[in-house]
């Protein structure tokens, strides 16, 4: 079996091992009876296990993707973990029943490091977009929020009418119910939902509107929406400038192999013609 062959197979297993371990995590960590291998007491040692050292970078990855699914870090590294291993095993199962000669040991490690690094890229990907088009909705939140408090609009109502062109910042609004019993914690579980820092922002700014005069209201508005459109472009150049480190890493080094590759034959006509005139 050429290893061609193989690689191309361990890829699209790779792919379907991830999306599969989603679909089985998320059905055997919400069932209450033992699953498969799991139970309910081996999973609570897990858990404690994963969340036994902080990681401050899992909580505000997982804060910008949303809590996909509902899942935490234990969830996450469970599904990591998960395909990783059924990519060693796939590439064991391959190689002794294609009788392969040689055992690919590194083809394999490159494999399951992938597989296992997929789920947390994929992560990463999500909360990026996701982040990015909170950011969107947040400016226009502000825009209509503003124009909607000028002409004398109930705070609640201005917020529900600002937040329903948007995307996804109206998923998060919070319920009528919950406003009248507590302002002030629906303001807080809405900065908890977006997970974002621009939701941070948005509603330290919606706390002091009440504070303000009318002549400030729009002023101090006005500049938070700037803060917002300021914090997305500098994400934007953030991402341009790693693109033109990648851009260099990866494009540079392969023209000047290519241009040394191509310029040997004429430097060894030179050295041989140098050596015939001047020896």
């Amino acid at each position: 079996m050429p290893l061609a062959t193989l690689y191309i197979f361990l890829v699209l297993g790779s792919l379907f091992v991830c999306i599969a371990s989603f679909s089985i995590c998320n059905y055997v960590v919400r069932s209450q009876k033992p699953k498969l291998f799991i139970s309910s007491r081996w999973w609570r040692k897990w858990e404690q296990t994963v969340q036994s050292q902080e990681d401050d970078r899992w909580e505000q990855l997982l804060s910008r993707a949303g809590r996909p699914f509902g899942w935490g870090k234990p969830e996450w590294v469970f599904v990591q973990w998960i395909s990783g291993s059924i990519v060693c095993l796939i590439t064991i199962l391959w190689v002794w029943i294609g009788r392969v000669d040689s055992f690919p040991l590194l083809s394999m490690c490159l494999a399951s490091a992938g597989s296992f690094l997929l789920p947390y890229f994929g992560l990463r990907l999500w909360a990026g977009r996701r982040e990015e088009i909170l950011s969107t909705d947040i400016a226009r939140f502000i825009n209509r929020y503003v124009t909607l408090l000028e002409n004398q609009v109930p705070v609640y109502s201005a917020m529900m009418k600002a937040g329903r062109p948007t995307r996804k910042l109206k998923e998060y609004l919070p319920t009528l119910s919950e406003w009248n019993k507590d302002p002030d914690e629906a303001l807080e579980t809405f900065k908890r939902k977006l997970g974002v820092d621009d939701g941070v922002i948005l509603v330290s700014g919606m706390r002091t509107i009440e504070q303000l005069s009318e002549a400030q209201l729009s002023v101090t508005m006005q500049r938070l929406e700037w803060a917002v459109d300021h914090r997305r472009m500098f994400r934007h150049r953030k991402k341009i400038k790693s693109l033109g480190i990648g851009y260099s890493i990866i494009v540079y080094p392969a023209f000047y192999m290519g241009l040394l590759v191509a310029m040997f034959p004429w430097y060894k006509l030179l050295t041989e013609i140098l050596d015939k005139y001047l020896t």
